[in-house]
Parts: C-alpha cells; sequence; structure tokens
C-alpha cells in the first residue's frame, strides 16, 4: 500500500509563512561570497552522480531519456496531491505513463525525435516500459537500475555542508545534519527527487546542447574539475586571490595555469567511457581550441573566452539553478508541511 501525503502542492512552492520562508535570492548572495566552497561539494556530487548515470547503460541520451520519464511520474503524482517514500515508490510493480510523446521529448531534451524513438525502443526491448492494453507502464523492479541508494547521501552531504554556510545567517536557522536530510529524503522521496530532477534534466540539455553530446560534456568535465580543485585549492591556502563571486571564479579559472593536466586513459578510468571514444572526443575539443594539450599528451581547458562563451554561460545559469533547488529543499525541510519534526 502506498503511503500518502495529503497536502497541496502550492505548500511547497509557497511555504506556510512567507515571513519565515528562505529567500533564495539570499542562499545565492551566501553562495557567491562562498564559491569556491559551494563548488568544491558541487563538483564532487555531480561528477559521481554524472558517471553512475553513465554506467547504467554506458549510454547518457538513454538514461536522460529514463530519467525524464520517471520525472513524468513524479509529476503526475504531484498533481494528483500524492507523495511517496523512498520504499513506497520502489515496493510498487509498476508505474503508469500517461503517454508518450515523441515530439515533446525531443522538445523538451532537444534530442532529435529519431534519436528518442531508437532509445524508447531500447526500453522497450529491456522491459523497462511495457504496454498492457492501452496503457504504458515503467516496470519498477527494471528501472531499480537507476535508483538513487548513493545519490540521496552525496546529495545529503552537499546540502549539510551549505546548511553549516547558511547557519551563520538568522533568516537560515539552525544547521541541518545528513543524517536528517536523508532520512527526509526518504521519506518524501518523489517530490524531492521531483525538484532534483527539475535541476538535473535542464542542466544535462543545456551541455549536451553546448557539447553535441553528453559524452564529450564529460570527458570536459574530467579536464576542467582537475583545473577547478588546483584553483580552489590555491584560493584556500591564499596562494592565488579568492574569487568574490562565480563569474569571478570562471575568470581565475581561465587565466590559471594548471601545473599538470589529465591525460586521455586517466579521462577514461574515471568516466568509464571506452579511451578510443575519449581520443575522439578530444581531438573535436581541441580543435574547437575549448582544450589545450601540453607536450605530455595531457589536457587542461582552453584559456580564450570566444571559445568558452557558452560554456560561462551555462555555467552561470547551473550556479544559479542549484542556489535555486538547494532553497527549495531547505524550505520544503523547514517551512512546509513537510518539515522535519
Amino acid at each position: 500500500m502506498s503511503k500518502t501525503v495529503d497536502i497541496k502542492i502550492a505548500q511547497f512552492t509557497k511555504p506556510d509563512n512567507l515571513e519565515q520562508s528562505i529567500d533564495s535570492s539570499l542562499v545565492w548572495e551566501i553562495f557567491q561570497k562562498n564559491n569556491n566552497e559551494v563548488l568544491k561539494n558541487f563538483i564532487k556530487f555531480q561528477q559521481t552522480w554524472v558517471n553512475q548515470a553513465y554506467s547504467v547503460f554506458r549510454d547518457f541520451d538513454t538514461y536522460l531519456v529514463l530519467i525524464y520519464l520517471i520525472n513524468k511520474v513524479f509529476l503526475n503524482l504531484s498533481d494528483r496531491f500524492h507523495y511517496m517514500s523512498f520504499e513506497s515508490f520502489y515496493n510498487q510493480e509498476r508505474l503508469s505513463i500517461d503517454k508518450i510523446n515523441l515530439i515533446e521529448i525531443s522538445k523538451n531534451l532537444n534530442i532529435p525525435k529519431e534519436t528518442i524513438r531508437r532509445k524508447v525502443n531500447f526500453l522497450q526491448d529491456q522491459g523497462i516500459i511495457y504496454r498492457d492494453g492501452k496503457s504504458i507502464f515503467l516496470n519498477v523492479s527494471k528501472i531499480a537500475i537507476q535508483k538513487p541508494v548513493t545519490s540521496i547521501g552525496l546529495l545529503a552531504a552537499c546540502l549539510a555542508n551549505f546548511s553549516n554556510l547558511l547557519s551563520s545567517e538568522k533568516w537560515f536557522g539552525d544547521k541541518i545534519r545528513q543524517e536528517t536530510i536523508i532520512k527526509f529524503i526518504h521519506d518524501h522521496f518523489t517530490v524531492s527527487w521531483e525538484y532534483f530532477f527539475r535541476f538535473q534534466i535542464p542542466y544535462l540539455v543545456r551541455h549536451r546542447t553546448f557539447f553535441g553530446d553528453l559524452e564529450s560534456w564529460n570527458v570536459f568535465g574530467s579536464i576542467a574539475i582537475v583545473q577547478m580543485r588546483e584553483l580552489i585549492e590555491k584560493a584556500q591556502k591564499q596562494v592565488v586571490d579568492i574569487p568574490g563571486s562565480f563569474k569571478d571564479f570562471f575568470i581565475h579559472l581561465l587565466k590559471h595555469k594548471a601545473k599538470r593536466g589529465i591525460n586521455a586513459s586517466s579521462i577514461s578510468d574515471i568516466s568509464a567511457i571506452p579511451r578510443a571514444t575519449v581520443i575522439r572526443k578530444l581531438k573535436v575539443m581541441e580543435k574547437k581550441k575549448i582544450i589545450n594539450r601540453n607536450k605530455n599528451l595531457e589536457y587542461s581547458m582552453g584559456n580564450q573566452p570566444v571559445h568558452l562563451k557558452g560554456l560561462e554561460e551555462n555555467y552561470l545559469v547551473h550556479q544559479k539553478q542549484w542556489s535555486d533547488f538547494t532553497s527549495t529543499m531547505y524550505n520544503l525541510m523547514k517551512h512546509s508541511k513537510l518539515k522535519i519534526n
């Protein structure tokens, strides 16, 4: 029997006491001032999540279509004022999908319609999607391949660390422990993960649009993270100036000359993308001057803003939306009827 919570969706986006609710613009202000700490936690979480996502099918587009369909289920549950725990959700036999509209999915994910058709057919061949009469269902035992057991813990660690930053502000209140956040997400899984996918799916789509495919983005990400971590470490040790905002951090990153880059084999090991594929993606990005290669065959980010303009714009949007997502989660936990007891 599914565990339901009889509340209205308006109570998530508009907490009970507006005077006490957390203003996302104030969270953004604190995140800007502490961009090093925020980015350090964000990239650790995001790289792990992305690599785990790729490991499911060894194909990002198929995974993206799958989580899009799962999120439609979350949204349908919310529309019926039905919110489920992690256990209740994954203990079901099947989940109803109203319909699969290839044109709609293609438009929302910015993936060609024929590619979407192939991915949906693959999901059907794997028994993840199936028809029963005129109805379409997700097989819950099959979608367990993307069960976010590790991801919930990693996300909770991020939110706990950020709450520690924010707890110095009176408007935020007490910090929240990681174990408390894990329990909250487990107890209110479908609504928590609906908001997570509201952040994650557009995040992936923007990267796919810029790079042409998500495998290229993940290869680039492995390069950028090496450079970012080195810059963060130097800023924390006050070897270099501390960036005062996310935009300032990006400018510092372009100017920063990393001691070491990362080679194709290491990228393949980290991402689980085959080395031959990694090398093909590297050649394309090097030709576009998105990345540079040194004499040791190690790669680093390009340093010409003109080649990375779209990437910079995406990065700033990502960080703002990550800030908004965290604000939403804190409001759910502190000021909605789902709040932590």
